[in-house]
């Protein structure tokens, strides 16, 4: 089984002048956690995380430690998200990117997900554009759907032939 044969060919993609605010909209808005930078040929020139927004927050551990051990000052936070504004994707995304192809194998995806300690991967073409997202849910999923959908053994909560269920003696 391929990449291509599983991924999701639905994804959603930012450019490098995408703003904070926008990204931060679309990340939180859709529950996605990682999304694709593309440049005007839908290439990949980088990634951005859910984690890469949230760490401009709270820049090291030290100042979380020192915001939880100390009175909170929420307006204090406001305003440190306001002056987040100006920022582009360009400023924060990583220009580091793993990645797979269309015709890489999926448990060679997966393998690279588990020592890259990542849950999805961009997928590109040969052109290197963008053509969909592959996670690791998408790859255990096909695998159970393969190997176990048609196994009767799997359905744990099915009750054995021949058994009948006990009616409950509640009126």
């Amino acid at each position: 089984m391929i990449v291509s044969d599983i991924m999701s060919r639905d994804v959603m993609t930012v450019t490098p002048d995408t703003s904070y605010r926008d990204v931060w909209k679309k990340i939180f808005s859709t529950h996605w956690h990682t999304v694709p930078v593309t440049d005007s040929q839908k290439r990949l020139v980088g990634i951005i995380t859910r984690k890469d927004l949230l760490a401009r927050l709270y820049p090291n551990y030290q100042d979380v430690l020192e915001f939880l051990e100390t009175p909170q000052d929420f307006e204090a936070m406001e305003d440190r998200i306001k002056e987040l504004a100006p920022l582009k994707v360009k400023d924060i995304m990583c220009k580091t990117v793993i990645f797979s192809r269309e015709s890489t194998l999926v448990m060679r995806a997966l393998s690279r997900m588990i020592v890259r300690h990542v849950d999805q991967l961009p997928v590109l073409n040969d052109d290197d554009e963008v053509v969909g997202v592959i996670t690791k849910g998408d790859i255990f999923y096909s695998l159970f759907r393969k190997n176990f959908a048609g196994d009767k053994s799997a359905g744990l909560h099915k009750a054995k032939k021949g058994t009948k269920k006990k009616k409950s003696s509640r009126k």
